[in-house]
């Protein structure tokens, strides 16, 4: 399993690290099967990224994404595995945890970054991050890529109903291993 993100670890596209989280929630999913202890993921990403790029400069995103991995590092619980699935988007999982206490932490990330500006001296120059949040992440016989994309359709969900919140996805459906007949 993955050890705890660290701010470097997060600002790295490293396809391992990716992989790693991958493996992660495929163990919590082991988890939830074989202990019913559910997991909740996160996804989030900075809105408005590309218009950030495109007004302010390379330099401007990168602080955003700076201090959008500084703040998940600061505020994970110890050993939570993230990564940086590309340009400006994050994902944690939150082993062993509910889904009240999920909402909470990504409600506090959201609410720490929304209208801090990219670096912490221009607050003038605010930025906000929407989240998805998939809950029983690990029940139902779910895989790991179908509990992100669980968590990036509660994540553009969040994006389409304005941006800067944090938005539950729908519960995974349970898969069926054997059909039987009514007598």
């Amino acid at each position: 399993m993955m050890g705890s993100a660290t701010e470097v670890s997060l600002l790295d596209e490293d396809p391992a690290i990716t992989g790693a989280l991958f493996a992660d929630i495929r163990a919590a999913i082991g988890r939830g099967r074989d202990r019913l202890e559910p997991s909740c993921l996160l996804v989030l990403d900075i809105d408005h990224y590309r218009a950030l790029v495109e007004d302010r400069g390379d330099e401007s995103a990168h602080h955003a994404l700076i201090r959008v991995a500084h703040t998940i590092v600061g505020m994970l619980p110890p050993g939570t595995p993230a990564a940086r699935l590309g340009s400006d988007k994050f994902a944690a999982l939150l082993n062993a945890t509910g889904l009240r206490d999920a909402l909470r932490l990504a409600e506090t990330i959201r609410a720490t970054l929304a209208g801090v500006g990219p670096r912490p001296e221009t607050a003038t120059d605010p930025f906000s991050v929407s989240i998805g949040v998939a809950d029983a992440v690990g029940l139902h016989g779910e895989t790991p890529a179908a509990a992100l994309e669980r968590a990036g359709e509660a994540l553009f969900r969040a994006k389409r109903e304005g941006r800067n919140r944090t938005k539950v996805a729908h519960p995974p459906r349970p898969i069926l291993t054997e059909i039987r007949s009514q007598p």
